[in-house]
């Protein structure tokens, strides 16, 4: 059997290239902070799509 890695272990994302977002969800400052670096990396990712759509055409 194939051993499932642990997704809810930091250190799995950050081996694979990908910083965790730390939310501490009884605390508004860090919610607000966390929400708005999701949205950031989502508008670099799709900034990304677009560029290499872009080049495609």
């Amino acid at each position: 059997m194939i051993d499932q890695p642990d997704y809810s272990d930091p250190a799995y994302w950050e081996s694979q290239g990908i910083k965790p977002i730390i939310i501490n969800l009884e605390d508004q400052e860090s919610v607000e902070s966390g929400c708005e670096e999701v949205k950031q990396r989502i508008q670099q990712a799709i900034s990304e799509i677009q560029e290499t759509d872009d080049a495609d055409f």
